[in-house]
């Protein structure tokens, strides 16, 4: 580079480095009120952030799991059903008699729940019939008391007997 080129460029140097030193002090002192003006908005958008998102992210998500994990625990189960079929572990007709099994497990599950419930309905209804019965006592089921009334022609009691024999003799 030639010497008139060199100086043209310490000339502008020297021109251009008063106004980059200005311009960063401003971007400094730019930057520090946008910091101090944003800080507290940044602070209480973040806090609004947190908040919001214990309140609506992390239920909605904790259902989803919670709604995924059958499916997730069947697709794992298939999964390793299909990966051992693929090996030749299992044959097709051992597939069949566990689809089987598993159905026939369900079947009589399903089953002995409905027994259950049934026989808990009808011991309730019997304990309710039993209760029931024992509350309602109506006038002609019951059986009329014997007479407690004194006969004349009957001896009668010691102290009349007392008070005859004495007025006799």
């Amino acid at each position: 580079m030639s010497h008139n080129g060199k100086s043209g460029v310490r000339h502008a140097t020297d021109m251009v480095t008063p106004y980059a030193a200005t311009a960063k002090d401003n971007a400094v002192h730019y930057a520090h009120q946008a910091g101090t003006y944003l800080k507290p908005r940044a602070h209480k958008a973040a806090s609004e952030a947190r908040l919001r998102y214990a309140t609506q992210v992390v239920p909605r998500v904790a259902r989803a799991r919670a709604a995924a994990g059958p499916a997730r625990d069947e697709a794992s189960a298939r999964s390793a059903a299909a990966l051992a079929a693929l090996r030749g572990d299992i044959t097709p007709r051992e597939i069949a008699c566990a689809v089987r099994r598993r159905e026939r497990r369900r079947r009589t599950g399903r089953m002995a729940r409905r027994i259950g419930l049934l026989t808990l309905v009808a011991g309730g209804a019997f304990a309710a019939w039993r209760w029931w019965s024992g509350q309602t006592n109506p006038d002609w089921l019951l059986e009329p008391s014997p007479a407690t009334e004194v006969t004349p022609s009957s001896p009668g009691t010691a102290e009349e007997t007392e008070a005859e024999e004495s007025t006799a003799g």
